[in-house]
């Protein structure tokens, strides 16, 4: 590597020579070994020069040992800096949650989760995934109308989640009490879960067809996620918290995530990223 008036930069210099009489020979180095990239250290000219001069100090043992202390540092510098850009993306998406926490526009957040989809990693329980909006899942009639759009679908490994969602400011459960200190579900969150029960239906009914046009779709045994609500804004009694959690926790391959409880996870993730 060179300056651009072609002074060198930096220099590849042997931790061992292959010739005897060079800096730290090495008698047993077959040649293969001398050029490969475990003998080679970077340096600059002066550093170069310095240790060639001085092997009797700068062994090679002790080269390797600059060699592999450097390496450690750099490691450990792109690690931070890795974490730091991680942690400054999700804490950029935590200032527009607080900023915008009541916003009833499902487009809005439509277009927010496309932009971020890291903050889906929660929901889908630390999986790696590839995420895809608005995607089409199967349910046209034979006179090729209607169809199942769903909001987002997430692939990882051999297998798929389907993402519905409604915002923040809808309601979870119904205004009056159903009975004695039951609530019913909100219509909102009955229907959406219905909805993404019946676009998981889909998706499987229609996988042959579908993955024939997206090779790589796989979907064994696709979970349904619903982000919906926000539990802590809301505010319910004993009795419409318990109807809302036995509810949710009566669905096998369906989760229901309120908007506090994943960007809540979230603010808790960068806490811990930025310590």
């Amino acid at each position: 590597m060179t300056l651009d008036n072609g002074v060198p930069l930096l220099e590849v210099a042997r931790i061992s020579s292959l010739s005897a009489g060079g800096p730290r020979y090495s008698p047993s180095l077959a040649t293969s070994e001398g050029d490969s990239v475990g003998n080679v250290i970077i340096l600059c000219p002066t550093h170069h020069a310095l240790v060639d001069k001085n092997p009797e100090i700068f062994s090679s043992e002790e080269l390797v040992k600059m060699r592999d202390a450097h390496f450690e540092r750099v490691r450990r510098g792109l690690s931070t800096a890795m974490r730091r850009s991680t942690s400054n993306r999700l804490a950029d998406l935590l200032d527009v949650w607080d900023q915008n926490r009541g916003k009833d526009d499902e487009e809005y957040w439509q277009r927010l989760f496309s932009d971020h989809p890291e903050a889906f990693s929660l929901a889908l329980e630390g999986r790696a995934y590839t995420l895809s909006s608005k995607c089409y899942v199967g349910g046209k009639s034979v006179a090729n109308t209607g169809g199942n759009v769903l909001d987002f679908l997430a692939q990882h490994g051999g297998n798929a989640a389907l993402v519905e969602i409604k915002t923040p400011a809808t309601k979870l459960l119904a205004s009056q009490k159903y009975r004695g200190n039951v609530y019913a579900p909100s219509r909102e969150l009955a229907g959406s879960t219905v909805q993404v029960l019946e676009y998981r239906h889909s998706l499987v009914s229609n996988l042959p067809a579908l993955s024939f046009e997206t090779p790589g779709l796989r979907a064994t045994q696709p979970m349904g996620v619903v982000i919906i609500g926000d539990l802590e804004m809301e505010d319910l009694d004993e009795g419409g918290r318990r109807s809302f959690e036995l509810y949710r926790s009566s669905f096998r391959d369906l989760k229901i995530m309120t908007y506090d409880e994943l960007f809540g996870g979230i603010r808790m993730l960068v806490e811990i990223l930025q310590e």
